[in-house]
């Protein structure tokens, strides 16, 4: 396994600072013109045989002239400021017309030196006090200088501030535009491109001249176009479960990844690649000359196999995974958002296909995406209405105690009755509306309405021994903060025991981080609400989240449940998790009992409740209603 790559926080291709930005705009070009000129003037001006200014900040440069100008004014300037003579002059005007008897000792060896006999010299002062720097006139004798000679320098100083002040006003401004520029076009965490300049480029990719007699090749469903220049790639990558990072590690941590997935996504593209930052963990690469599918899907796999070596964090080492989607151009007509859009398509097949894969395979858009994300948006934007049309509603399967034979409660099972296609189990649309803000106004809504049904149950038919009602938990619900607030208001309004609520949970909503799961789980359980891990069996549910997560109860798979008389490891698996839960004080719900040996065997082996098609299937509130009302049972 390749080494760690350590993170960094700063961004890849970050611009200069403004203060460099400026010393190269106004430094190193116009200003130095400036200074040059007017030090020309200074000295022929005062009859010097040279002249110099010595700018005091942090450049520190300096411009002479004159007819005698010394060595050290143009190759070591440094000289100047070792004799301390600078420090004299920022203090304030200075007139000396023989420095062998107006400087002390040590300053008049280096006045000899640098070749200065006699010299007048002024700071030259910003607006806001500061000095600049200083103007110099000198003489290589003992010179006295005339009395119009300082009133002279100060006035060019002032005019060197004045310039001084103009040109950094204006690099500043400039340098200021460039940044704004910078920042409209580029993603500040990473320095990267932003969506905006990836699709400028993406449309400059594809308006280039096409071949006047391209060939074609079929590639899966599609019909491409080759042309001799290359097609056009578009890469979109999104990093799975990246939100388990943050929360883990904290964001600035996130951060740092991202910068550091950045720049590995820049070294393996290459540097004619354009890299974008679409945002969040979203990121996508612009290839604008690819030979044909074969070398892009190619790449892709270079990207995902990089981007999975470790990245370390402190002391610990941390491999994460991306989902990756590839759009190739087939005409030179396209438009840019189509093909990033056909990109983010096929990444999401790729994600949903990847079942859990360590390195989830890079997918190629075809028509059959296409038409699949098509009938997804549809369907997001039916979902969104039907939340406002109130067309959901839930029919509920009875939970039987096994030893009395009685209805101990109800699970509530969401529907959607959809205007043109009828009722609607949850397979058809729980996937599209987990990954929509909706699922939470869904799930309030069930909560609500589940909660409302079991109050008219409690308070008629069923009688002073009262039920419980089960509802779902989606992934996004469970994570959401107002959620515990949504559970007391609710049972609040309805005036019941919190202990009536069962929430059920799976593993794939505890699995992604348990010690947050426990957290969550703790809170609600402090509420009164009982916990239970719905679906157990159905995935890699280690028997072991039964001791370390705080449960009440324990659902056991259907699938497990209907091969117990022909399954001999089903049937292991069964007793095994029955046994291991009376020994914790759980409650045991068998799901899918539909024949009388199924249960038979549940009672045998100690199971405490079940549910199935032996006893009803989901049906509406006033089927539940009428097998209550047929009691004793």
């Amino acid at each position: 396994m390749a080494s760690p790559s350590p993170v960094h926080s700063q961004p890849a291709h970050a611009p200069p600072p403004v203060a460099e930005a400026q010393a190269l705009l106004a430094l190193h070009g116009p200003l130095a013109a400036a200074m040059e000129r007017l030090v020309a003037l200074a000295a022929s001006a005062l009859r010097a045989p040279f002249a110099v200014i010595i700018l005091t900040n942090e450049d520190r440069r300096c411009f002479g002239a004159g007819l005698s100008l010394p060595d050290w004014a143009v190759h070591d300037a440094g000289a100047f400021w070792r004799s301390g003579i600078v420090e004299l002059i920022s203090a304030g005007a200075i007139e000396l017309p023989d420095m062998t008897r107006d400087l002390p000792g040590a300053q008049i060896a280096a006045a000899a030196e640098l070749g200065i006999g006699s010299l007048l010299g002024v700071p030259i002062i910003a607006t806001n006090g500061s000095v600049l720097g200083v103007f110099v006139g000198a003489y290589p004798q003992p010179t006295r200088w005339n009395e119009d000679d300082l009133d002279m320098l100060q006035q060019f100083a002032s005019t060197a501030a004045a310039d001084y002040e103009l040109r950094h006003s204006l690099a500043a401004h400039e340098a200021n535009e460039r940044w704004i520029s910078y920042n409209s076009s580029h993603d500040v965490l990473t320095g990267l491109a932003n969506r905006a300049l990836l699709l400028d480029r993406l449309r400059y990719a594809l308006a280039r001249e096409p071949s006047p007699q391209p060939g074609t090749r079929l590639h899966g469903n599609n019909l491409v176009e080759l042309d001799p220049l290359g097609l056009v790639a578009v890469y979109f990558l999104d990093v799975n479960d990246f939100r388990a990072v943050n929360e883990r590690f904290s964001h600035h941590v996130g951060d740092q990844l991202l910068v550091s997935l950045g720049r590995r996504l820049r070294q393996i593209a290459g540097a004619d690649a354009t890299v974008s930052r679409l945002g969040g963990d979203e990121f996508a690469v612009l290839i604008e000359r690819v030979e044909s599918s074969e070398v892009a899907e190619a790449l892709a796999e270079r990207f995902r196999r990089t981007l999975a070596q470790p990245t370390r964090i402190g002391n610990e080492d941390l491999s994460l995974t991306v989902s990756i989607g590839i759009a190739l151009s087939t005409t030179a007509s396209e438009l840019p958002e189509h093909i990033l859009r056909g990109a983010d398509l096929a990444m999401a097949r790729a994600k949903r296909t990847a079942q859990g894969a360590e390195l989830p395979k890079p997918m190629l858009f075809d028509w059959k995406i296409a038409a699949e994300g098509w009938a997804k948006r549809r369907l997001q934007d039916e979902l969104r209405y039907a939340v406002l049309g109130d067309e959901f509603l839930l029919h509920y399967m009875p939970i039987i105690h096994l030893g009395t034979g009685r209805i101990s409660g109800a699970e509530a099972l969401l529907r959607w009755n959809h205007p043109s296609r009828g009722v609607l189990a949850p397979f058809e649309f729980l996937g599209i509306a987990e990954e929509l803000d909706v699922i939470n106004d869904v799930g309030r809504w069930v909560l609500r309405e589940a909660c409302q049904q079991l109050r008219l149950w409690n308070v008629g038919v069923a009688g002073a021994g009262g039920m419980t009602i089960a509802v779902n938990l989606s992934a996004r619900q469970f994570n959401d903060s107002g959620f515990l607030q949504d559970v007391v208001r609710t049972t609040k309004e309805f005036s019941l025991l919190p202990s009536s609520l069962v929430l059920e949970v799976n593993e794939r909503v505890v699995a992604p981080d348990p010690a947050r799961a426990t957290e969550v789980l703790v809170s609600l359980r402090a509420l009164g609400a009982k916990i239970h891990m719905d679906d157990f069996g159905a995935g890699n549910s280690p028997l072991g989240l039964l001791q370390s997560l705080p449960l009440d109860g324990v659902k056991i798979d259907h699938v497990l449940v209907n091969r117990m008389d022909r399954d001999e490891g089903a049937m292991r698996v069964v007793r095994s998790v029955v046994g291991l839960a009376r020994e914790f004080g759980l409650d045991v719900v068998a799901e899918g009992i539909s024949s009388a040996s199924h249960l038979k065997v549940l009672q045998q082996i100690g199971c405490t409740h079940g549910q199935g098609q032996l006893f009803s299937t989901a049906v509406e509130a006033s089927g539940v209603t009428a097998m209550l009302q047929r009691r004793p049972w």
